[in-house]
């Protein structure tokens, strides 16, 4: 169970990090397109932000998904077991 719980823990991160190469090359995008205009560089760096949460979301709750589906099988396999089957 502890093992799960990390492993569960430990997805955001991972899907955080999968995200990140996008988000830099979105902010550095912004810097060069707007390089005169700082409010526009700003607004452009936060959608960088809000497409770089959303990729983020997307991503762990395609691993939790993943997840629950590991531990349904567990289970079933579980219960199997403890009936005799």
């Amino acid at each position: 169970m502890r093992k799960l719980l990390g492993l569960i823990l430990l997805f955001p991160t991972l899907a955080w990090a999968d995200c990140g190469l996008t988000y830099q090359a979105c902010e550095k995008l912004c810097r060069v397109k707007h390089l005169t205009d700082e409010a526009a560089e700003l607004g452009c760096r936060s959608r960088c932000v809000a497409e770089r949460a959303a990729c983020a979301a997307e991503a762990g709750a395609k691993k939790a998904v993943e997840v629950g589906d590991s531990v349904v099988e567990s289970t079933k396999s579980f219960l199997s077991g403890l009936k005799g089957d």
